[in-house]
């Protein structure tokens, strides 16, 4: 007699839940900090590895984010003056 395959409990690998999130979320990101924020959380929660998680947001969106405030703040004051 022959046993089925077992199915795996998760619908979705890290991968595929990582290209989700990317996928959904980095054209909003563009416009809010919030969102790229977001994507980082989400990213964390997927890899359930916080660590590794943080090391890459500080590598890839913490530059864009700095450069959404610096651009925020800019603009404030142009206003303002």
């Amino acid at each position: 007699m022959r046993h089925a395959a077992r199915r795996s409990s998760r619908v979705y690998t890290s991968g595929e839940l990582n290209q989700l999130i990317d996928s959904i979320l980095h054209p909003l990101a563009r416009k809010s900090p919030y969102i790229m924020i977001l994507d980082g959380v989400l990213h964390g929660i997927a890899e359930k590895n916080p660590s590794a998680s943080t090391v890459k947001f500080i590598k890839y969106n913490l530059p864009k984010l700095l450069e959404h405030i610096a651009r925020d703040v800019s603009e404030r004051r142009s206003t303002n003056a």
